[in-house]
């Protein structure tokens, strides 16, 4: 037993690097169907979507970099597929001046590659043709905060009087009828930070009695959970909610990819910690008999 222990004790820590490699490794290229719940902060969010009658219009601000992507990025697309699947109109928009490519990113793979392409990503359901201007559109980014969203929830169309292709508001379809953010049934927002969801529950949730929900990453999740249910009905919280969230839509996706890397790599690391603690501790107190005898 002391041998083996010796030989543990030396061992080079290069084996642990590649274990943690394939533990993050694998579980991408061959998913699991690992068994976790759903929170009813993700499951509302699922509900409310479910329940839209086709043509709805709903305001999607995506406000996160790139650094926030792995945790935000699966329920920004779980949740357009979703839309798309509800025959909703989407509006989409950013607060955030890295954001824009993230949004085209979106658009082109989800909206416009599986729908616009008639490349549908549920099969045997209606796949309809979503055209620019009158079933989607991307008014772009505006720099202001929370001066913007207190704006929006006054004059919309002052806030964003074209797309991000110059094209007038007033001449785009999706939009007609939109005076302020009352006019949308459902806003959703994916945020990393400021501005985020604090700011549109304090600029414009509760003064408008909009239907508003968020995904957020999981340091942040703390900071909107006092605003659940009420001001944010619904709440999703880093890599594990846009996972929940994807289960919920039936499809094992990045985020559940993602959740099984979390869990691999962090059992990895707590049966690392304790074989260490216990290679530590043993040998240590063999080394007390030792000078005893």
């Amino acid at each position: 037993m002391s041998g083996a222990l010796a030989r543990l004790a030396t061992l080079d820590r290069r084996w642990l690097f590649l274990a943690m490699a394939l533990a993050i490794v694998l579980p991408l290229i061959f998913p699991l169907e690992l068994p976790f719940g759903v929170s009813p902060m993700v499951s509302s969010i699922h509900r409310e979507v479910e329940s839209l009658p086709p043509g709805t219009r709903v305001l999607m601000s995506v406000d996160y970099d790139p650094a926030a992507q792995p945790e935000l990025e699966p329920f920004t697309r779980a949740v357009v597929r979703h839309l798309l699947r509800r025959e909703c109109r989407i509006v989409f928009l950013t607060l955030w001046d890295k954001a824009p490519p993230i949004v085209q990113a979106v658009m082109h793979d989800v909206v416009e590659g599986e729908y616009v392409l008639g490349r549908g990503f549920f099969e045997g359901e209606p796949h309809p043709d979503y055209r620019y201007g009158e079933d989607y559109v991307f008014l772009g980014f505006k720099e202001g905060k929370q001066i913007v969203i207190n704006g929006m929830g006054q004059d919309f169309r002052q806030m964003w009087p074209t797309d991000h292709r110059g094209t007038p508001t007033s001449e785009i379809p999706v939009l007609e009828g939109v005076s302020t953010l009352r006019d949308f049934p459902l806003i959703l927002e994916s945020a990393s930070g400021h501005p985020g969801p604090v700011e549109y529950v304090q600029q414009v949730v509760a003064r408008h009695d909009l239907r508003f929900a968020a995904a957020v990453t999981a340091v942040s999740v703390t900071d909107l959970t006092p605003y659940y249910p009420n001001q944010v009905f619904g709440l999703v919280g880093g890599m594990r909610g846009s996972a929940e969230y994807e289960q919920l839509m039936g499809y094992t996706g990045p985020g559940i990819a993602g959740l099984n890397v979390l869990t691999f790599g962090q059992l990895l690391a707590i049966l690392a910690i304790l074989l260490g603690n216990f290679i530590y501790f043993t040998t240590r107190l063999q080394g007390r008999r030792g000078r005893r005898s």
